[in-house]
């Protein structure tokens, strides 16, 4: 919606632009038509005027026309995707709920295809949802509320169940609890998929201005590199096959709620952190 509102504004500033220089070029001419005797001149002159209007408001109905056009197939593309990620979606948790009976039906059992198609089902549902994320505008508003961090893990921890989750302190976040709900899937599935984690601390911690720090510290394989690259789209963290988009996700999630996201250095060395600054519960009521 931006962009199509910035190439308006650039189609109608050169409309006005050339409109001016044509009227401009008409007064300009008509003097000239005024001081010329001889009526094939005057013919002559009219006549380029004429083709210069036509072909000006031409040229700016056309650009109108391929902009209108240009918004029509965006629309057109974007109600697809989102009838086809909405089927989808529901498609994928009738599967994960097949999967969850089938757990529930080898309880005790150890049953490695089972396993891989638990794991392989959370994991096309986490690329969903971060495609439907990022199919939205920067625009789109959020819900803002009072979000308890325990209830987000609750509901984490019931999709992320292979790995051990501790938290030292509940408090409320001013966050969008869907986007909230995001953020926390995309950190944890990258240290279960990216670091081989298998536990992940996370330390709570009140911050001047009214704003909480969230730590997330895993026992993973850690990152050995840029880590400002980290957040870039669809830049992989390694080799080990992802989309690149989870973390650049959580940053723009995270800015959109007036939060920061950073990656220090893990205090021994083991490892990976996120560390997370959002606006505290109950400030903004």
């Amino acid at each position: 919606m931006k962009h199509f509102r910035i190439k308006v504004l650039i189609a109608l500033i050169w409309l006005i632009f050339t409109v001016s220089l044509a009227g401009w070029w008409f007064i300009h001419a008509w003097r000239q038509i005024e001081l010329t005797a001889e009526s094939s001149v005057r013919s002559m002159l009219q006549w380029e005027g004429f083709s210069l209007l036509v072909a000006l408001l031409g040229g700016g109905a056309a650009i109108f026309y391929l902009i209108y056009q240009e918004r029509k197939s965006y629309r057109t593309l974007n109600d697809f995707h989102m009838a086809f990620s909405h089927d989808l979606k529901n498609s994928m948790t009738s599967l994960q709920m097949q999967v969850g009976a089938l757990r529930d039906e080898y309880q005790g059992e150890q049953n490695p295809t089972l396993l891989r198609l638990d794991r392989d089902s959370k994991r096309l549902k986490m690329k969903l949802e971060n495609s439907l994320e990022l199919s939205k505008s920067n625009a789109a508003p959020l819900y803002m509320e009072n979000v308890s961090i325990s209830d987000i893990l609750e509901r984490v921890r019931f999709q992320e169940s292979e790995i051990e989750i501790s938290l030292d302190l509940d408090m409320s976040v001013y966050a969008d609890r869907r986007a909230l709900e995001l953020i926390f899937l995309n950190i944890i599935n990258n240290a279960i998929r990216h670091g081989k984690a298998r536990r992940i601390d996370i330390e709570v911690s009140p911050r001047p201005k009214g704003s909480i720090s969230i730590e997330f510290h895993d026992d993973g394989a850690g990152f050995e590199g840029r880590r400002e690259q980290l957040t870039q789209m669809y830049f992989p963290s390694n080799s080990s096959g992802g989309s690149g988009i989870g973390l650049y996700l959580v940053k723009r999630l995270v800015r959109k709620m007036k939060g920061e996201v950073s990656f220090p250095s893990p205090k021994n060395d083991t490892g990976f952190v996120v560390l997370l600054t959002l606006p505290q519960g109950g400030t903004h009521e």
